[in-house]
Parts: C-alpha cells; sequence; structure tokens
C-alpha cells in the first residue's frame, strides 16, 4: 500500500508542476487556453490529490506532525500552503507582471524546500 500510495503522489506532484508550467505559459503567451477556467480547475483539483496522498501517506506511516521528530511534516505542510497562493497569484491575470514571474520563480523554490524536506526528514525552521 505504502509503495503505491508514495508512487501516485510523485506523479500527481509532476503532474501539478507540469500544469503550473503550461498554465502560466499559455498566461504569458495570450493562449486561448489561459482564459477557459477548466484548466485551473484542474491544476487546483491536482494540488488537493497531492494534499490528500500526502495525508494518506501520513496515516500509513503513523506519522503525526505535531510530534517533536515529525516536524518536518508540519513545515511541510506549511510550505505547501505557500506554494499554493505563490501558484494561485502567478496565474491570477489581474496581477503585474513583475509579481507574476516573481511568485511563478517562488513557487518553485517552495517546491526545491518541500523536496529537500523529503529527502533529509530534519525540520529547517521548528529546530527546538
Amino acid at each position: 500500500m505504502y509503495t503505491i500510495l508514495k508512487h501516485t503522489h510523485l506523479i500527481f506532484i509532476l503532474l501539478a508542476v507540469v500544469l503550473f508550467v503550461l498554465n502560466f505559459y499559455w498566461l504569458r503567451t495570450k493562449h486561448a487556453n489561459a482564459k477557459k477556467a477548466v484548466f485551473k480547475k484542474v491544476l487546483l483539483h491536482t494540488n488537493l490529490t497531492v494534499l490528500l496522498l500526502g495525508v494518506a501517506l501520513m496515516g500509513v506511516l503513523q506519522v503525526n506532525p505535531l510530534q517533536e521528530h515529525s516536524y518536518w511534516v508540519l513545515e511541510k505542510l506549511g510550505a505547501f500552503a505557500a506554494y499554493v497562493v505563490m501558484v494561485h497569484v502567478a496565474l491570477n491575470e489581474k496581477t503585474r507582471t513583475r509579481m507574476q514571474f516573481m511568485t511563478f520563480i517562488g513557487a518553485f523554490g517552495w517546491i526545491v524546500y518541500i523536496g529537500q524536506l523529503a529527502m533529509t526528514k530534519q525540520a529547517i525552521l521548528m529546530v527546538g
């Protein structure tokens, strides 16, 4: 069960990142698909699926993010929330171009941070 959840989680992470880049590209090139709400909804549901699969993995592994040795999971959840906010700002048509590019790059910074937390399983911000 763990292996299936883990690989499905990783596939949906890849899918979410690809959809984010594709939506941003369409927005910047004024492609017709940028105006279609269905693509943003698919991205939203993909991000929600990533979150649900992560929570399922926490259940299978019996990880409690509120325990001291599992603070890295709590940091991952916070970083994921920051990533979702950055994606929302980057794909908002009313946001200025400079801010869109900054949040686009910032979203990838959060992805790298989440990946680093997943690989090392060591909290960085909540050390104590």
